[in-house]
Parts: structure tokens; sequence; C-alpha cells
């Protein structure tokens, strides 16, 4: 994960699991699953607990989506 922090200049895995979550509400799923496919499995489950934190984030059906890639 911290190669890919460093790749877009982040300093948090918060800020990666935003940029993902950006990607789906601008309706690039397919960069946004490839975004998720990147990370280890341990910060998938991360970005999964992130999401169901914050329930707001993301449709269901859109979670639904990362979770069949874990």
């Amino acid at each position: 994960m911290k190669k890919l922090l460093k790749t877009y200049e982040f300093t948090t895995r918060e800020q990666y699991f935003d940029m993902i979550i950006e990607s789906v509400i601008n309706g690039q799923r397919t960069q946004a699953k490839a975004q998720f496919k990147t990370m280890p499995k341990y910060e998938k489950q991360m970005f999964l607990k992130y999401n169901l934190a914050n329930p707001d984030l993301l449709e269901q059906s859109d979670l639904c989506m990362f979770i069949e890639n874990i």
C-alpha cells in the first residue's frame, strides 16, 4: 500500500479510498475496480470496512462490485 500512496502522493489509506469512491461517483467504475484490485487483500478489507462505517459514501450495488473483486 505504501507504493500506491507514494504514487498518488497520498499520506493515508483513506485518501486512496476516497479516490476510488470519487471514481465511482464520476461513473468511472472500471477505473475504480482497477484501483481496488491493485490493493493488497488486507487493504481491500479495510476499504470495505471504511465504507460500512460510512454508509453514505457508496450505493449498496457499488459496494457489491468491490466485494465481488476481493
